[in-house]
């Protein structure tokens, strides 16, 4: 059985509310990345921008189905104040000297999403320079995911759903619900690509700068909370309910969706910085279409 047979299978069987859970920022997202990429690359993956984009949630199938993907799920995330004081300088940057620091169950337990990225862009540099460009449409989309994953700031924390601050439930509520219902025609990123020279330490900048942002959420999402009832508080923190249209996810916004907006317009920017230096690591090769 392939592994687009078992995706296509996992999505069938999945939830509809997890399956709608974040995917539509996910796609943006990557979409708008593909949109800013000028060069040779640019034109190859815009000719491919509908299955960068859809495969761009596919890390999120392979974390649903641990018995064929059991060490998928630590790298979408790293509970950076698990490791570290913020700003997380003395969390080693190459992933053996994390190891002996921590150990390797502890960095599977925190999470490891800047080393799951180092590898991905790795994978994505050898397929650039082997011609293996069906591989590298598939790379670059999950690439894609890893990256949006940490511009969001509930990815970065201990407290990943509020749940030490009083807070249970807002990541869905702030990451789907919110942009879903107020920003999705409201990305346009704007500015030059980076060029990254080390993956590993531009994702830990990234961690840093959603990190520190975590707090204005938790402070907008506690005066949300004050506009629902004791007896209907749970909803809240109930996965399979949406809260869309209530008071709830507006004062969200209004508190704090120029945020998202920036998170997620950085997101598009630093997706695209990536695959280009990626390329650019590789030699700068042709696609096929345009040789």
């Amino acid at each position: 059985m392939t592994v687009r047979l078992l995706l296509i299978i996992t999505l069938l069987i999945l939830n509809q509310s997890i399956f709608a859970w974040g995917y539509a920022a996910h796609r943006l997202t990557t979409r708008k990345a593909v949109n800013i990429l000028n060069s040779p690359l640019g034109e190859y993956f815009y000719k491919n921008i509908n299955f960068i984009s859809e495969n761009s949630i596919s890390p999120d199938l392979w974390r649903k189905n641990k018995e064929i993907f059991p060490e998928e799920s630590h790298g979408h995330y790293i509970d950076a104040d698990l490791y570290d004081k913020y700003p997380f300088r003395k969390i080693p940057r190459t992933w053996e000297k994390a190891v002996t620091k921590y150990g390797e169950e502890n960095l599977k337990s925190w999470g490891t999403a800047p080393w799951r990225i180092q590898n991905f862009y790795k994978k994505l540099v050898l397929e650039f320079k082997n011609g293996n460009w069906k591989e590298s449409l598939e790379t670059a989309s999950a690439l894609s995911h890893y990256i949006a994953d940490i511009h969001v700031p509930f990815h970065t924390t201990e407290n990943y759903n509020g749940q030490l601050s009083g807070n249970k439930g807002v990541h869905k509520r702030w990451e789907a619900d919110m942009v879903e219902e107020y920003l999705l025609d409201s990305i346009n990123p704007e500015g030059n690509l980076d060029i990254i020279l080390d993956p590993v330490i531009m994702a830990f900048d990234i961690v840093e700068e959603s990190f520190k942002e975590l707090q204005k959420i938790l402070t907008a999402e506690t005066k949300a909370r004050s506009t629902i009832s004791f007896k209907s508080i749970d909803i809240i923190a109930n996965w399979d309910q949406s809260m869309k249209g209530t008071e709830y996810i507006k004062i969200l916004y209004q508190e704090t969706g120029d945020l998202a907006i920036k998170r997620m317009n950085d997101s598009s920017l630093r997706i695209a910085s990536y695959w280009n230096s990626a390329w650019i690591d590789a030699g700068k090769p042709l696609p096929p279409t345009i040789k």
